[in-house]
């Protein structure tokens, strides 16, 4: 018997019963892609996306709404009993894709907390980490490493599903998963999806591009002290999956980097006053239905 399955998993897992397969998405380890392309093997169109009330920025995010998925596919919907024999079955494909830690955190903290997402805003725009709208390159550096200085002084728990540590959310020492695959070696995970859906009429569709950095990631981007802050962040996931440690403290950002953020930083301003309007809308949009309730 399962010993103990995460909330992230029952909340965010897919299944499809027919192909007996179970995916449990990582978020910022190529999630969206994974997810469009089982909905599209499971039959489920775009329009679906439209439908969902999640405050996500845009219809790809839309994907991650267990709501988009409905009862037939969310593991969100199922009994005790059926996730139990869903995780015990033989015959299945329960996977999952992980990333490598430090570039995780980045990627993280880029789409979501740097261009200041209205539903980060809503839960953590009050903490001392959250940055304000950029001014330079320089600024984004500072405001990351605060942001990972910050991690080890909350509980694990109080901390996003997008940039808490992999292992602790697939529950890998307490569920038998069938395949982890890496993001850094998709094409991989792709042929094991791929055949496991063909075997039972089902085909993959490619994996599309979606929800990419709007800025490149340096190893500089981490120095002595933010590697030291999010070692737990990081250590637990090289151990499970095998990611090795840096090799010594990186260089700091070179001048190219710093120019490629700098030409990026009008970019940012831009997404963060569209999802300045989103949170407008959001709210205009609710207080017909609270002023209801």
């Amino acid at each position: 018997m399962v010993a103990r399955i995460p909330e992230h998993v029952l909340r965010s897992a897919v299944v499809l019963e027919d192909a007996q397969l179970l995916y449990v998405p990582v978020p910022k380890a190529g999630c969206t892609a994974i997810l469009h392309a089982l909905a599209e093997a499971a039959g489920l169109s775009d329009e679906e996306l439209t439908r969902s009330r999640k405050l996500e920025v845009t219809r790809d995010l839309a994907i991650h709404d267990p709501a988009v998925w409905g009862e037939s596919f969310a593991l969100a919907s199922r009994s005790a009993e059926e996730t139990q024999r869903i995780f015990e079955s033989p015959g299945w494909l329960r996977f999952t894709v992980v990333r490598e830690p430090l570039r995780r955190i980045w990627s993280a903290w880029v789409s979501k907390v740097l261009v200041r997402e209205p539903r980060f805003v809503a839960a953590f725009g009050r903490e001392e980490w959250f940055p304000p709208a950029p001014a330079s390159s320089h600024d984004v550096l500072a405001w990351f490493r605060r942001f990972v200085a910050a991690l080890p002084s909350r509980d694990v728990e109080s901390h996003d599903p997008h940039w808490s540590p992999q292992a602790g959310l697939l529950g890998v020492e307490d569920l038998g998963y069938d395949h982890i695959g890496r993001i850094e070696q998709i094409q991989e995970s792709v042929e094991v999806v791929a055949g496991h859906l063909e075997a039972r009429g089902y085909a993959l569709p490619p994996l599309r591009s979606a929800n990419r950095s709007l800025l490149p990631y340096a190893p500089g981007v981490f120095d002595r002290a933010a590697l030291e802050a999010c070692a737990p962040w990081t250590t637990s996931a090289r151990a499970a999956f095998g990611y090795e440690p840096p090799a010594g403290e990186p260089d700091p950002p070179d001048d190219a980097w710093h120019a490629t953020v700098e030409a990026a930083i009008p970019g940012v301003l831009a997404v963060i006053e569209r999802h300045e309007r989103i949170d407008d809308l959001r709210r205009l949009v609710r207080e017909p239905e609270r002023a209801a309730a």
